[in-house]
């Protein structure tokens, strides 16, 4: 039994899908990781301007008294009291969500400021070493003591984070400053 002329043709018609479907993929992920280094061209320019309060509410959403006050409060309930912590928990999350992103933004700002610098910024290279060092173990202890405080057990400080990204920035401006400008401070 021989195959029919419409069998070869649906085996050739297969193999051609399953050869194509592979080089659409990549071009689309292609696609994808381009515009994706367009945005990041973008965010290079976004992160050398910060409001240097976005961060400080975070500081306030996991504090004891709020959890207190609500506990003094007609018609709480222990399960009232555990969905109140989990969602400050949650909006907790997306801001440390967005302040590491945001320290990523202002860390390869001033990498390139580096790299870029007319002189030799030896000490600057060492000090976002040391900051990105820093914030990586405070993401790390900040998100141990998430863990915690879903437990019921401790509190949570992000004020070490914040600094680290507002000393991040003050070294873009110490990079931004011009050689004359700077020395004319002294």
């Amino acid at each position: 039994m021989y195959p029919t002329s419409r069998s070869i043709v649906n085996i050739f018609m297969v193999v051609a899908l399953l050869t194509l479907a592979p080089i659409g993929v990549a071009v689309i992920l292609l696609y994808r990781t381009l515009a994706s280094r367009q945005n990041g061209e973008v965010a290079m320019d976004q992160s050398l301007v910060l409001a240097p309060g976005k961060y400080r509410p975070m500081e306030r959403l996991l504090q004891e008294e709020d959890f207190r006050f609500l506990s003094s409060q007609p018609g709480f309930s222990a399960r009232l009291g555990r969905r109140f912590r989990s969602q400050r928990r949650r909006v907790f999350r997306a801001y440390l969500r967005s302040l590491s992103m945001d320290f990523g933004r202002v860390s390869k700002a001033c990498q390139i400021l580096v790299i870029h610098a007319a002189e030799d910024r030896g000490d600057l290279a060492k000090g976002i070493i040391r900051q990105r060092a820093l914030f990586a173990l405070g993401i790390l202890a900040v998100e141990g003591r998430l863990l915690l405080h879903a437990a019921g057990v401790g509190n949570v400080d992000v004020r070490g984070l914040v600094e680290s990204l507002e000393t991040m920035q003050a070294q873009i401006q110490v990079l931004l400053t011009p050689p004359q400008a700077a020395m004319a401070r002294l």
